[in-house]
């Protein structure tokens, strides 16, 4: 019973089962980014990952760390740091994000500190039934130089790679929610 539990886990997390489109578009020194993903999920899974702040490089590809430094009501304040690779190029990112939470509808946050002049993101859900449709908006101006004909191509590898992460996190996370409980095996009858 538990190798079928722990295979009936593990298989599903190797593959990618949301369909995810994905936009990035280059405006100078700026990055305008769109990415969606239709998938079934239950809001409150996908709102319980969206905003696990403390954990987020758990799961996250090229995040090292995120912590939440400040917490009132719906706004809260999140250190990040991590990096944006692209094959032997590496880009670092350290930002301090302030994050208005509108619960169960979207969430919105800009950098107000480290290497971005222009960081503004927005996660929004929308229910489909048992589907939902999960939407994630940006425009970006890193603080360092990203050369012009690489600069489109990581950024829409690096988005790509986090959402389908957070995409794929909620999946993994809804998976577990629907188990049903098991009751404690070895108690003598």
């Amino acid at each position: 019973m538990h190798r079928l539990l722990w295979f009936a886990l593990a298989i599903p997390a190797l593959c990618h089962a949301a369909d995810i489109s994905l936009q990035a578009v280059r405006h100078g020194d700026s990055f305008e980014v769109e990415a969606a993903a239709e998938f079934e999920a239950e809001v409150p899974v996908a709102w319980g990952v969206l905003t696990d702040y403390d954990r987020l490089s758990e799961f996250i590809p090229g995040m090292h760390s995120s912590r939440i430094v400040f917490r009132s009501n719906h706004s809260i304040t999140v250190d990040q740091s991590g990096e944006a690779r692209l094959l032997f190029l590496s880009f670092p990112m350290q930002v301090r994000l302030e994050v208005e939470e509108f619960p169960y509808e979207r969430i919105v946050s800009r950098a107000i500190e480290g290497n971005f002049k222009e960081l503004l993101g927005a996660y929004t859900l929308e229910a489909r039934g048992r589907r939902l449709l999960l939407r994630y908006t940006g425009t970006l101006t890193p603080d360092f130089s990203i050369p012009p004909l690489i600069g489109t191509i990581l950024v829409r590898n690096t988005v790509k790679k986090r959402f389908s992460a957070m995409v794929d996190e909620i999946m993994r996370r809804q998976r577990l929610h629907e188990l049903p409980a098991v009751a404690p095996s070895g108690s003598g009858s």
